[in-house]
Protein backbone atom coordinates (compact mmCIF):
# COMPACT_ATOMS: atom_id res chain seq x y z
CA UNK A 1 0.00 0.00 0.00
CA UNK A 2 1.25 3.43 -1.13
CA UNK A 3 2.22 6.28 1.22
CA UNK A 4 -1.02 8.25 -0.40
CA UNK A 5 -3.45 5.54 0.55
CA UNK A 6 -2.32 5.09 4.03
CA UNK A 7 -2.79 8.80 4.51
CA UNK A 8 -6.51 8.72 3.11
CA UNK A 9 -7.29 5.97 5.25
CA UNK A 10 -6.61 8.28 8.22
CA UNK A 11 -7.90 11.14 7.11
CA UNK A 12 -10.85 12.02 8.79
CA UNK A 13 -12.09 14.96 6.33
CA UNK A 14 -16.07 15.20 6.63
CA UNK A 15 -16.25 13.13 9.77
CA UNK A 16 -17.95 14.48 13.01
CA UNK A 17 -16.07 13.19 16.19
CA UNK A 18 -17.92 13.41 19.41
CA UNK A 19 -15.08 13.44 22.31
CA UNK A 20 -16.30 13.77 26.02
CA UNK A 21 -13.92 14.60 28.99
CA UNK A 22 -12.43 16.56 26.24
CA UNK A 23 -11.18 19.16 28.41
CA UNK A 24 -8.98 16.81 30.50
CA UNK A 25 -5.48 15.74 29.39
CA UNK A 26 -6.38 12.61 27.25
CA UNK A 27 -9.37 14.35 25.97
CA UNK A 28 -7.29 17.55 24.54
CA UNK A 29 -4.73 14.64 22.94
CA UNK A 30 -7.30 12.96 21.08
CA UNK A 31 -9.03 16.40 20.06
CA UNK A 32 -5.43 17.91 18.77
CA UNK A 33 -4.54 14.02 17.16
CA UNK A 34 -8.30 14.38 15.25
CA UNK A 35 -8.16 18.12 14.22
CA UNK A 36 -4.92 17.25 12.86
CA UNK A 37 -6.57 14.40 10.66
CA UNK A 38 -9.51 16.58 9.49
CA UNK A 39 -12.40 16.03 11.87
CA UNK A 40 -14.60 18.42 12.55
CA UNK A 41 -14.76 18.69 16.63
CA UNK A 42 -17.52 17.93 18.62
CA UNK A 43 -15.74 18.39 22.30
CA UNK A 44 -17.87 17.81 25.35
CA UNK A 45 -16.91 18.11 28.98
CA UNK A 46 -18.61 19.45 32.10
CA UNK A 47 -15.88 21.75 32.54
CA UNK A 48 -16.95 25.32 30.68
CA UNK A 49 -13.79 26.97 31.10
CA UNK A 50 -11.26 24.17 29.85
CA UNK A 51 -13.34 23.67 27.13
CA UNK A 52 -12.92 27.31 25.97
CA UNK A 53 -9.40 27.33 26.66
CA UNK A 54 -9.27 24.40 24.52
CA UNK A 55 -11.26 25.75 21.66
CA UNK A 56 -8.94 28.42 21.83
CA UNK A 57 -5.65 25.99 21.75
CA UNK A 58 -7.29 24.61 18.71
CA UNK A 59 -8.21 27.60 16.56
CA UNK A 60 -10.71 26.23 14.85
CA UNK A 61 -14.65 26.38 14.65
CA UNK A 62 -14.94 22.99 17.20
CA UNK A 63 -18.36 22.74 19.14
CA UNK A 64 -18.20 23.12 22.61
CA UNK A 65 -20.32 21.12 24.41
CA UNK A 66 -21.20 21.37 28.45
CA UNK A 67 -22.49 18.38 29.98
CA UNK A 68 -22.56 16.39 33.32
CA UNK A 69 -21.71 12.57 32.67
CA UNK A 70 -23.44 11.46 35.74
CA UNK A 71 -26.79 13.15 34.87
CA UNK A 72 -28.90 10.96 32.40
CA UNK A 73 -30.99 13.94 31.33
CA UNK A 74 -28.03 16.11 30.49
CA UNK A 75 -26.82 12.99 28.59
CA UNK A 76 -29.99 13.06 26.19
CA UNK A 77 -29.25 17.23 25.88
CA UNK A 78 -25.63 16.02 24.79
CA UNK A 79 -27.12 13.30 22.06
CA UNK A 80 -29.36 15.78 20.79
CA UNK A 81 -27.17 18.86 20.59
CA UNK A 82 -24.18 17.04 18.91
CA UNK A 83 -26.34 16.06 15.62
CA UNK A 84 -25.07 13.46 13.47
CA UNK A 85 -21.63 11.87 14.86
CA UNK A 86 -19.49 9.47 13.19
CA UNK A 87 -16.91 8.46 15.89
CA UNK A 88 -17.69 8.66 19.30
CA UNK A 89 -15.32 8.70 22.00
CA UNK A 90 -16.43 7.82 25.39
CA UNK A 91 -13.15 9.17 27.03
CA UNK A 92 -15.01 11.14 29.98
CA UNK A 93 -14.24 9.59 33.65
CA UNK A 94 -13.58 9.75 36.89
CA UNK A 95 -10.63 8.36 39.42
CA UNK A 96 -10.78 6.95 42.78
CA UNK A 97 -8.05 6.19 44.63
CA UNK A 98 -9.19 4.73 47.96
CA UNK A 99 -9.34 1.44 50.13
CA UNK A 100 -12.52 -0.24 49.69
CA UNK A 101 -13.44 0.11 53.52
CA UNK A 102 -12.68 3.79 53.25
CA UNK A 103 -14.75 4.41 49.99
CA UNK A 104 -18.78 6.10 50.72
CA UNK A 105 -21.76 4.19 48.40
CA UNK A 106 -22.45 7.98 47.05
CA UNK A 107 -18.58 8.04 45.61
CA UNK A 108 -19.47 4.10 44.20
CA UNK A 109 -22.38 5.29 42.89
CA UNK A 110 -20.50 8.57 41.21
CA UNK A 111 -18.05 6.62 39.85
CA UNK A 112 -20.15 4.24 38.01
CA UNK A 113 -22.77 6.53 36.64
CA UNK A 114 -19.63 8.66 34.86
CA UNK A 115 -16.82 5.19 33.85
CA UNK A 116 -19.83 3.00 33.08
CA UNK A 117 -23.47 3.84 33.04
CA UNK A 118 -23.07 6.69 30.94
CA UNK A 119 -20.68 5.51 27.97
CA UNK A 120 -23.55 2.80 27.93
CA UNK A 121 -25.90 4.98 27.83
CA UNK A 122 -24.31 7.40 25.51
CA UNK A 123 -23.95 4.07 23.10
CA UNK A 124 -28.02 3.69 22.98
CA UNK A 125 -28.48 6.95 22.26
CA UNK A 126 -26.32 7.93 19.31
CA UNK A 127 -25.58 4.29 17.72
CA UNK A 128 -28.56 3.81 16.48
CA UNK A 129 -28.65 7.00 14.62
CA UNK A 130 -24.97 5.96 13.09
CA UNK A 131 -26.37 3.22 12.06
CA UNK A 132 -29.30 4.92 10.33
CA UNK A 133 -26.96 6.97 8.40
CA UNK A 134 -24.68 4.36 7.42
CA UNK A 135 -22.06 3.27 9.92
CA UNK A 136 -19.71 4.65 12.63
CA UNK A 137 -17.15 4.03 15.13
CA UNK A 138 -17.37 4.22 18.79
CA UNK A 139 -13.89 3.94 20.76
CA UNK A 140 -14.78 3.24 24.62
CA UNK A 141 -11.42 4.44 26.74
CA UNK A 142 -11.25 1.47 29.54
CA UNK A 143 -7.87 0.69 31.44
CA UNK A 144 -5.04 -1.60 32.07
CA UNK A 145 -6.73 -1.81 35.61
CA UNK A 146 -10.08 -4.10 33.77
CA UNK A 147 -7.19 -6.84 33.50
CA UNK A 148 -4.90 -7.13 36.50
CA UNK A 149 -5.78 -5.93 40.18
CA UNK A 150 -4.55 -2.77 41.74
CA UNK A 151 -5.04 -1.98 45.35
CA UNK A 152 -6.57 1.39 46.45
CA UNK A 153 -8.64 1.07 42.92
CA UNK A 154 -11.11 -1.33 43.11
CA UNK A 155 -13.86 0.99 42.21
CA UNK A 156 -12.43 2.15 39.38
CA UNK A 157 -11.03 -1.13 38.17
CA UNK A 158 -14.53 -2.49 38.30
CA UNK A 159 -16.10 0.39 36.12
CA UNK A 160 -13.67 -0.20 33.75
CA UNK A 161 -13.44 -3.88 33.48
CA UNK A 162 -17.03 -3.33 32.52
CA UNK A 163 -17.20 -1.08 29.91
CA UNK A 164 -14.64 -3.60 28.10
CA UNK A 165 -16.74 -6.49 28.34
CA UNK A 166 -19.96 -4.13 27.62
CA UNK A 167 -17.49 -3.32 24.29
CA UNK A 168 -17.70 -6.80 23.64
CA UNK A 169 -21.60 -7.21 23.91
CA UNK A 170 -22.27 -3.75 22.12
CA UNK A 171 -20.20 -4.90 19.12
CA UNK A 172 -22.46 -7.82 18.53
CA UNK A 173 -25.23 -5.74 18.62
CA UNK A 174 -24.00 -2.69 16.25
CA UNK A 175 -21.63 -4.62 13.92
CA UNK A 176 -24.35 -5.97 11.83
CA UNK A 177 -25.51 -2.16 11.63
CA UNK A 178 -22.42 -1.60 10.15
CA UNK A 179 -21.18 0.85 13.73
CA UNK A 180 -18.05 -0.67 14.97
CA UNK A 181 -17.31 -0.65 19.21
CA UNK A 182 -13.88 -0.87 20.37
CA UNK A 183 -11.99 0.38 23.50
CA UNK A 184 -8.69 0.89 24.28
CA UNK A 185 -7.27 0.41 28.00
CA UNK A 186 -4.53 2.63 28.17
CA UNK A 187 -1.77 2.14 31.08
CA UNK A 188 -0.23 4.92 33.01
CA UNK A 189 -0.04 8.23 31.57
CA UNK A 190 1.24 11.54 32.28
CA UNK A 191 -1.69 13.69 32.75
CA UNK A 192 -3.35 15.80 34.95
CA UNK A 193 -5.10 12.94 36.58
CA UNK A 194 -2.73 11.21 37.19
CA UNK A 195 -0.34 13.49 38.39
CA UNK A 196 -0.09 11.85 41.89
CA UNK A 197 1.75 9.02 39.67
CA UNK A 198 4.52 11.09 39.45
CA UNK A 199 4.28 13.80 42.25
CA UNK A 200 6.81 11.67 44.55
CA UNK A 201 10.03 10.57 43.06
CA UNK A 202 10.12 7.29 44.63
CA UNK A 203 6.53 6.42 43.96
CA UNK A 204 7.70 7.59 39.97
CA UNK A 205 9.75 5.01 40.13
CA UNK A 206 8.09 2.61 41.51
CA UNK A 207 5.79 3.03 39.25
CA UNK A 208 8.21 2.66 35.83
CA UNK A 209 9.59 -0.54 37.47
CA UNK A 210 6.45 -2.18 36.86
CA UNK A 211 6.45 -1.02 33.56
CA UNK A 212 8.45 -3.72 30.87
CA UNK A 213 9.45 -0.44 28.71
CA UNK A 214 11.06 1.56 31.54
CA UNK A 215 8.13 4.69 31.58
CA UNK A 216 5.15 5.64 31.63
CA UNK A 217 2.68 6.35 28.21
CA UNK A 218 1.97 9.94 26.80
CA UNK A 219 -2.06 11.10 25.81
CA UNK A 220 -0.85 11.09 22.25
CA UNK A 221 0.28 8.07 22.02
CA UNK A 222 -3.32 6.93 23.02
CA UNK A 223 -4.90 9.33 20.93
CA UNK A 224 -2.30 8.37 17.87
CA UNK A 225 -4.03 4.57 18.35
CA UNK A 226 -7.66 5.59 19.18
CA UNK A 227 -7.32 7.38 15.48
CA UNK A 228 -6.01 3.94 13.52
CA UNK A 229 -8.96 2.23 15.05
CA UNK A 230 -11.38 4.67 14.36
CA UNK A 231 -10.07 4.80 10.76
CA UNK A 232 -10.84 2.41 7.94
CA UNK A 233 -7.49 1.01 8.46
CA UNK A 234 -8.47 -0.77 11.39
CA UNK A 235 -12.20 -1.61 10.01
CA UNK A 236 -11.82 -5.20 10.49
CA UNK A 237 -10.92 -4.58 14.01
CA UNK A 238 -14.42 -5.36 16.03
CA UNK A 239 -15.14 -5.79 19.86
CA UNK A 240 -11.88 -5.53 21.17
CA UNK A 241 -10.24 -3.91 24.03
CA UNK A 242 -6.11 -2.84 22.94
CA UNK A 243 -4.23 -2.84 25.84
CA UNK A 244 -1.68 0.03 25.48
CA UNK A 245 0.61 -0.43 28.46
CA UNK A 246 3.76 -0.90 27.54
CA UNK A 247 3.65 -4.37 28.98
CA UNK A 248 2.35 -3.70 32.64
CA UNK A 249 -0.38 -6.78 32.15
CA UNK A 250 2.17 -9.39 31.17
CA UNK A 251 4.04 -9.07 34.80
Amino acid sequence: MSTQAIAAKLDMSGRRVLITGAAGGLGTAFARTFRDAGATLLLADKDRTGLDRLRAALGGDAMALVYDQADLASLDGLARAAGPVDILINNAGLLLVKPIAETKPEEMRDLILVDLVGPMVLIGLIGPAMAARGGGVVVNISSQLAFCGAEGRSVYAAAKAGLAQFTRSAAMEFGRQGVRVLAVAPGRLLTPMTTYLHSDEAAYQDGIARVPVGRYGTPEEIAELVLFLASPAASYVVGETVIADGGYVLG
